[in-house]
């Protein structure tokens, strides 16, 4: 999988088929068996190819210490190969403890015998994914962020940027943010905004809280580049009827709604059951 960034096309998956090539390679190196057996429901008759006796004492004979090893190799050899061998009168090589053996076919006899198979087995092949996740963050990063334009006719010359992350995969699910110190030092607003911190932690969401004696639109544009999508506001309002702001960080649309509302519409919006269009003109906007 490939993805165009300023790099241009940048691969950040990768699929590899290693077939059965792998396991069989662990299966040899650590002498153990790692096929796959499937017993079948109803076994079927297949015609194999197996070394004669004679063959075999032969083949022992001709090996010494080695032999009874090279003939198990023989007779482990797929059927495949054992019917090639059988009828092109090949040589076979089999390797044993690491040292390779060559036998002649004046060596090896076989013959064919119908054999009840109820178990099929098999060695697997692999799928090896790799990720990138260095380049996986990199682009993601690099396709969220962008800076909103400047207003011209302010005075305001720093840069506002956005980290425009899915609410789905944003560390942070809101930010609360008193008006002013006024607020943040007012019984009321410890009192609500307890409330609200323990039904955001009841629904799993994250959040962060930014009482600093910044302006609010410092605030804003400051949460905004860190990617997190909604910002509650606690004001004045909020004191007297318990509504707050709720700001979408993409649109910068504000909506009023009830604070006890306010964390199952975080939830929905972040797990995807609503979006901010949907919601938000069932609520007034400011």
């Amino acid at each position: 999988a490939e993805v165009f960034c300023s790099l241009g096309w940048l691969e950040i998956v990768g699929h590899a088929d290693r077939s059965a090539f792998d396991l069989t390679a662990h299966s040899k190196a650590a002498k153990v068996d790692l096929s796959y057996k499937e017993v079948l429901e109803k076994p079927i008759e297949q015609e194999v190819y197996l070394l004669t006796k004679p063959a075999g004492i032969a083949i022992m004979k001709a090996f010494g210490k080695d032999g009874r090893a090279v003939k198990a190799s023989i007779e482990a050899l797929p059927q495949s190969e054992l019917e090639k061998i059988a009828t092109t009168s090949s040589p076979a090589t089999v390797e044993v403890e690491g040292k390779s053996f060559e036998v002649k076919p004046e060596l090896m006899s076989f013959e064919k015998k119908k054999e009840k198979i109820s178990v099929n087995a098999f060695t697997p092949g692999v799928i090896e994914p790799s990720f990138g996740i260095d380049r996986i963050l990199t682009v993601v990063l690099e396709h969220a962020y962008y800076a909103r334009p400047k207003d011209e006719s302010g005075d305001d010359k720093q840069t506002r940027g956005v980290l425009s992350l899915s609410a789905v995969i944003a560390p942070y699910k809101c930010t609360l943010l008193p008006l002013d110190q006024r607020i943040a030092r007012h019984e009321k607003y410890l009192a609500l905004s307890g409330t609200f911190k323990r039904e955001l932690s009841v629904l799993g969401l994250s959040y962060t809280i930014d009482e600093s004696g910044a302006t609010i639109g410092r605030r804003y544009a400051r949460n905004d580049e860190l990617g997190i999508p909604f910002a509650v506001t606690f004001d004045f309002t909020t004191l007297e009827d318990s509504t707050v702001t709720m700001r979408e960080r993409d649109s910068m649309e504000q909506i009023r709604l009830p604070l006890s509302e306010a964390a199952d519409l975080i939830r929905n919006l972040c797990i995807g059951d609503a979006t901010w269009a949907n919601a938000s003109p069932k609520y007034k906007t400011t």
